[in-house]
C-alpha cells in the first residue's frame, strides 16, 4: 500500500505521494550539478530532521517503479494532492502508475512536477498515439484532466515558457533577482495556481530559498 505524506511549510493542506529522493539515479546524478538540482532541499532534509521519512518513502518508490494493479491503486479524499514534493520520475512505469491514480480518483486533482520531460512525453497525445498499448494492455487513453503536468525547469534565472505536452512550467531564480515572481508569500492552498488549470497562471516563477 503506497504511504501519503501530509505535507508542511508552503505545502501544508496538501498531501503527497512521495519517494525517496537519495536512491533515485536521476536525483544522484543530478545532485552536483550546477542545476536547481544542486540546491535540493529534499536531499537536505533527508539528510537532517527528515530522516525517519526514508522507509515510507522507499516503500513509495519501490511500489511506484513496477505495476501496481488496480485494486491496489489507492482511493483519495482530498481535493489537492502534490506527486514528487519529494522525488522524481523514477521510470516509465511510475508515470504510469500515477495515470492510473488519477483515472482511479477524478474527483481529486493531482500536480505532478518532473524534469524527465524524456519520460512524460512518451505518453502524451498528439505526440505518441500508441503508448496505451505498452502496459498490460490496458486501455489509458490521454492524460486524463485532472493530472496537471507541472515541468520543473532545471536551469536557476533562465525563465521559460511552458513546454511542449506541459500545463505549466516552475522556475527558479537567484535571490535578489529582479525578475518578475509569482510564488511568494502564499501557502500553496491559498494560490492554487500550479493546481488549477485555469488559474490564468501557467509559467510560476520562485526565488531559490
Amino acid at each position: 500500500m503506497l504511504k501519503q505524506s501530509v505535507m508542511s511549510g508552503k505545502l501544508t493542506g496538501i498531501p503527497a505521494y512521495n519517494t525517496n529522493t537519495k536512491s533515485n539515479e536521476f536525483c544522484i546524478r543530478q545532485k552536483n550539478t550546477d542545476t536547481i538540482c544542486g540546491q535540493c532541499y529534499s536531499h537536505k532534509m533527508l539528510d537532517t530532521y527528515r530522516k525517519s521519512c526514508i522507509p515510507a518513502w522507499q516503500h513509495n518508490s519501490d511500489e511506484f517503479s513496477e505495476w501496481i494493479d488496480w485494486d491496489d491503486l489507492p482511493v483519495v479524499n482530498a481535493a489537492f494532492v502534490r506527486l514528487n514534493g519529494h522525488g522524481e520520475l523514477i521510470n516509465e512505469t511510475h508515470f504510469v502508475n500515477l495515470i492510473r491514480i488519477a483515472r482511479k480518483n477524478p474527483h481529486t486533482t493531482f500536480a505532478l512536477w518532473t524534469k524527465r520531460a524524456s519520460i512524460t512525453r512518451k505518453f502524451t497525445k498528439p505526440y505518441n498515439s500508441k503508448w496505451e498499448t505498452l502496459y498490460n494492455g490496458e486501455d489509458f487513453g490521454d492524460i486524463p484532466p485532472n493530472l496537471i503536468l507541472v515541468f520543473s525547469n532545471p536551469r536557476i534565472d533562465k525563465v521559460i515558457d511552458v513546454p511542449r505536452g506541459f500545463h505549466k512550467v516552475f522556475n527558479n531564480v537567484s535571490k535578489g533577482s529582479t525578475a518578475p515572481q509569482n510564488c511568494t508569500g502564499k501557502k500553496c492552498m491559498e494560490c492554487l495556481a500550479c493546481y488549477r488549470k485555469d488559474s490564468g497562471t501557467d509559467v510560476i516563477v520562485e526565488m531559490v530559498k
